[in-house]
């Protein structure tokens, strides 16, 4: 049996869900004439042409209301009543996506990309008060894409708090005109001075940062404060210096780190806080098939605790 691809959108109501599917599916490149059912778990503000789309891009719309009803079952049978070669479903924004992501799904169909739409005016309001919500979107994503974004917004704040709970998302920032804004990430610091002083609220920007854009920080001084996680599996004399990102919920973290060298690694209690400076170099990790940023640590010593020890991407 021929192998069914299966792309799930997520996003809130009015999250520009419906116009990007629309976009993607009339796209010559995207859409050859390949028989395509479209399953739609929500009615947005943005309606389907459903006659376009069947006559002139081969694609069927099926609508599902009650999440009751969404089971293997129910999608065999979309398989067996239309015969698709391709699979895509925009998924109602206040249900679960593990619902259907943890669902086994009929034998010939292959999720290979979840999108996730976010209107970047309202992600502080949702990320603030609808964390857990958020988390079920981004998590699964393979792709995140923030529209009506306005120049003056710090792509910091969005990138940081989506890389907390999914590291591997890719974001695009899509511009109100439809144009996406490819302009380098601010950072709350100067990275044109060889020495850096991190200051404790900005240690997650600066741990998301370096591992993404390690090549920024090759050969800087760097002086930044964390706990003692543990020492490294692989790296002699190397040690995970950390903090907590809440992710989700409190009961749901994400250790936010930075590898460490230093011939004291033995000698730090974990869990204990410190205050390390030492200079960044990089060295080729295998499996993450990329550089990697070690501080080799020229000074240590122990500090207090921070009364508040999460971290925060405001």
């Amino acid at each position: 049996m021929k192998e069914v691809l299966v792309y799930l959108f997520t996003g809130f109501l009015e999250s520009g869900k419906t116009t990007f599917i629309q976009d993607t599916l009339t796209q010559k490149q995207f859409n050859e004439g390949e028989k395509t059912v479209l399953l739609i778990f929500e009615d947005g503000f943005t309606d389907y042409d459903e006659k376009n789309l069947q006559e002139n891009w081969n694609t069927v719309l099926v609508h599902l209301n009650d999440i009751s009803s969404l089971s293997t079952h129910y999608l065999e049978s979309i398989q067996k009543t239309y015969q698709p070669e391709r699979v895509m479903i925009e998924y109602n924004g206040m249900w679960p996506v593990s619902q259907l992501v943890n669902m086994p799904l009929p034998s010939s169909w292959q999720l290979v990309q979840v999108v996730t739409t976010i209107q970047a005016p309202t992600f502080a309001s949702y990320i603030n008060n609808m964390r857990s919500l958020v988390y079920e979107h981004v998590v699964y994503s393979d792709l995140i894409i923030f529209n009506r974004y306005q120049e003056d917004m710090k792509k910091s704040f969005f990138r940081n708090n989506i890389k907390a709970i999914n590291p591997r998302a890719q974001i695009i920032y899509e511009l109100e005109n439809g144009l996406l804004d490819n302009r380098p990430e601010e950072v709350p610091y100067d990275l044109s001075l060889d020495h850096l002083t991190i200051l404790d609220h900005d240690y997650g920007v600066f741990c998301m940062d370096i591992l993404e854009r390690p090549h920024l920080y090759e050969g800087k001084t760097i002086t930044i404060k964390g706990k003692m996680i543990g020492l490294d599996k692989k790296i002699p004399n190397g040690f995970i210096l950390g903090r907590t990102a809440m992710v989700c919920c409190e009961q749901d973290t994400s250790l936010v780190g930075l590898v460490c060298l230093s011939e004291l690694a033995q000698q730090i209690i974990p869990e204990e806080w410190i205050k390390v400076e030492g200079k960044i170099y990089l060295t080729y990790d295998d499996d993450m098939q990329q550089d990697m940023p070690i501080l080799h640590v020229q000074q240590l010593s122990i500090c207090d605790a921070l009364t508040d020890e999460y971290v925060y991407f405001t």
